[in-house]
Formats: C-alpha cells, sequence, structure tokens
C-alpha cells in the first residue's frame, strides 16, 4: 500500500488489488477509521460494480477510486451528489484531453466525443455517509461486448498520463462543488450541470425497467429528475432508467 498526496481537504489511500473501492471504504465507515473525502483507489479491483447490478471491468491502468463523503444535508438530497461529480469529472477531464467534446450524460456518465470514458455508482454507508465509486477508462476501454454504450479511453484520445494524474484533476474541481453544494444545495449544481449535459433539447430514447420512453430531453428538475418531453403526453419525470440519443 502506497500514498499519493491529492489537493487538501482529501486523504488518499491507494491499494494494490480489492474486490471494490466501495466495498472497502464502505468497511472503513463501519469501522470509524473514514473521515470525510478519504479517497481509496486501487490498481485493480475483482469485483468491480456499476449501476444497477452491473459489473465494471476494471483492468490496471484505469482509475478504480471511491470517496467516502459525510451529507451534511438531509438524506433524500444525497443523490445530487453524483452530478456535483459528473460536473467536476466534466471539468477535469476537459483540462486533460483538451480539444475534445466532453459531456455529462444522465444520471451519471461522463462522455467524450459522444464515446463513455466514465461512469459512477453511489451507495449509502452507516448514519449520514454516502460512498461515491468512479471509474474512467484511462488506458483501456471495455469489449464492445460489454459494453452499453460505445466507450473510449483517454489514452486513445492523446492523454499521455497516468491515472493518478486524473484523479488529481478531479479532485481539484470536486471539493469546491461539493463544498458549494453543502452551502447553496442542488440549484448551483443544476445549472452547472446542464452547461455540460450531453442531448439537451435533442430527441431521446429512455429505458426503464418495464418499458421504453420516447421523447426530448428537457433538463432536470429541482431533484434531479430527467424531464422527457412526449408531447401531446406532457412531462414525463424519470428518476432511474437508462438514456439513449440517436448515434450514441
Amino acid at each position: 500500500m502506497t500514498t499519493f498526496d491529492l489537493p487538501a481537504p482529501f486523504s488518499h489511500v491507494e491499494l494494490d488489488s480489492v474486490g471494490s473501492t466501495n466495498d472497502e471504504v464502505r468497511r472503513r465507515v463501519e469501522d470509524g477509521s473514514a473521515a470525510d473525502l478519504l479517497v481509496v483507489t486501487a490498481r485493480r479491483q475483482t469485483s468491480g460494480r456499476g449501476r444497477r447490478g452491473r459489473v465494471w471491468d476494471s483492468p490496471e491502468g484505469n482509475l478504480h477510486v471511491s470517496f467516502a463523503i459525510r451529507i451534511q444535508r438531509p438524506l433524500s438530497e444525497a443523490a445530487q451528489i453524483g452530478f456535483a461529480a459528473a460536473l467536476a469529472l466534466a471539468e477535469a477531464l476537459d483540462e486533460v484531453v483538451p480539444g475534445h467534446d466532453v459531456r455529462c450524460k444522465w444520471p451519471n456518465d461522463v462522455l467524450v466525443d459522444g464515446r463513455k470514458v466514465a461512469g459512477m455508482l453511489l451507495e449509502s454507508a452507516g448514519d449520514g455517509w454516502l460512498i461515491l465509486g468512479i471509474g474512467v477508462d484511462v488506458e483501456r476501454r471495455p469489449a464492445p461486448a460489454e459494453a452499453l454504450y460505445a466507450a473510449v479511453a483517454l489514452a486513445e484520445l492523446g492523454y499521455g498520463g497516468d491515472s493518478m494524474g486524473v484523479l488529481a484533476a478531479l479532485c481539484r474541481h470536486l471539493g469546491p462543488w461539493l463544498e458549494r453544494w453543502r452551502a447553496d444545495g442542488f440549484a448551483p449544481i443544476r445549472a452547472g450541470w446542464l452547461e455540460w449535459a450531453r442531448g439537451l433539447g435533442e430527441a431521446a430514447l429512455v429505458r426503464l425497467e418495464a418499458e421504453t420512453l420516447s421523447g426530448v430531453f428537457r433538463g432536470l428538475d429541482e431533484e434531479g429528475g430527467l424531464l422527457l418531453d412526449q408531447g401531446e403526453a406532457g412531462i414525463r419525470r424519470v428518476l432511474a432508467g437508462d438514456v439513449f440519443f440517436p448515434g450514441l
């Protein structure tokens, strides 16, 4: 195990191999050793997972990181941290791969040039804690058969650094956005996220557990729900699902 300096107030623990960085953060929260904004990374994950129980491919060279975050707001607002994290990651990637089109895709994916480069998983842990897991394809992207969307690795886009360089850039942006959320709530996060949004005002398909909806992506409501304009049927508010845009 080694350590790596990140900007304050983050503290970092780097592991060689772990089942899941989210599970490692959870263990530290439960045993009382986790501080707010503890960051746990691993060179490899053997049991990485994404949203809705999906397997997350975790090869060495990519970024596998989880944060322990004290919510400090009502628990009902905790999912909004995912939007703050996506916004921060979009800003970070715009720095590390300049000249490419970086976008946030609802609810918490980040795309570069229309291809997925990162995903996130939020999980509650204990009283007042949230675990934020982020995976970024730095050196390798998943095989096409394993990917729900077209994917790309940062190395394919000209990035010559390593996963720790991406993490440092992410933390530089995430810290201020978390402070803003804690102080001012979701409104500034929502406004910032929409500036980076993929597909705003465009036709979209939203795949739910039991149905697929079509309409136009009109934005986010005040709690982060997707607003889908279905014409005569009105605006449908979606809280969970997979979004697809033509050509994506």
